[in-house]
């Protein structure tokens, strides 16, 4: 038995990358959502500035605009891990929201905040009008993250208003809400201008320019544990055709930047430049299917 095991865990073990020949601990370029490698370009930092600024001071809901790929998912990991290790907040984060039901998502919401879900609308209103009660006894204000926003439809909206609605003791919003969504959210928005006139910030995220695409880069580096006075793995001549290719959209850049470093290893070099990733296009065009994933906006 163990000579029939032992083939296959060499076979993982010469497959597995060396990514210590590249001086990180950890893979750099992984497109799944992780607030340790979430780059702040100048358009995160403002929205996490006004977003920050708008759940701290009790102001309702706060809105994120961005198209696949700019970083929505990293952002709302962020938001949530942030929050929800705070003693005066506790966060519930929805990675999807169910389709169409009010109450569905009232009850997916409840689950994130350990709450028992019910049948009934108002019944679950009335669960969260009690928790309310007990969590501002303590101080704490409750957060509610909902990624890929655009899918929400008007009867959720209208739930989120009522959320919103609920006052604590002293008259403030009982509730905060974060909102990330692709473009369409914003024209959603239009349908239910009762719940857009409760929106307090919006904020955008736009692909990475040049400059931005290469500081990414190098923070990634830096973050999986390579020494910054190392020689630079990605030379200058390597950021202009990594941008290029990938029109400055975060994960696009992480899935090529993953790519580029595997053929590096395969062929056992030591330096991403231009013509290296001009070579590895040519030869491996097809890269972006092998490994593109709808789950990290």
């Amino acid at each position: 038995m163990i000579d029939d095991i032992s083939p296959v865990l060499e076979i993982e073990r010469k497959t597995q990358p060396d990514w210590d020949r590249l001086g990180v601990v950890v893979p750099p370029f992984s497109i799944e959502a992780d607030p340790r490698f979430m780059y702040l370009s100048t358009e995160t930092k403002r929205a996490l500035s006004k977003v920050s600024y708008m759940v701290e001071a009790g102001q309702g809901a706060s809105i994120v605009i961005g198209e696949v790929g700019t970083g929505k998912t990293t952002l709302a990991s962020w938001f949530h891990s942030r929050y929800d290790r705070r003693p005066d907040f506790v966060g519930a984060k929805v990675d999807e929201p169910p389709k169409r039901s009010g109450l569905l998502l009232l009850r997916r919401i409840a689950a994130e905040f350990g709450l028992r879900t019910r049948r009934a609308t108002e019944d679950q209103l009335n669960e969260f009008r009690s928790y309310l009660v007990r969590r501002s006894a303590e101080g704490v204000l409750p957060l509610i993250i909902i990624d890929e926003a655009h899918e929400l439809g008007v009867d959720q909206f209208v739930e989120l208003r009522r959320l919103l609605n609920f006052r604590d003791p002293r008259g403030g919003k009982a509730y905060q809400l974060i909102l990330l969504g692709r473009p369409e959210l914003d024209i959603n928005l239009r349908e239910v201008p009762d719940f857009n006139d409760r929106v307090a910030t919006r904020s955008s995220l736009d692909p990475l320019t040049p400059d931005d695409t290469r500081a990414l880069i190098e923070y990634r580096l830096m973050a999986a544990g390579r020494d910054g006075r190392q020689n630079p793995l990605f030379t200058d001549d390597a950021i202009l055709p990594v941008w290029q290719e990938t029109r400055g959209y975060p994960r696009s850049i992480c899935l090529l930047c993953l790519h580029l470093c595997l053929d590096l290893l395969e062929h056992k070099g030591n330096q991403i430049s231009g013509s290296f990733v001009a070579d590895f296009l040519k030869r491996q065009h097809s890269y972006r299917r092998l490994g593109d994933s709808p789950n990290d906006e």
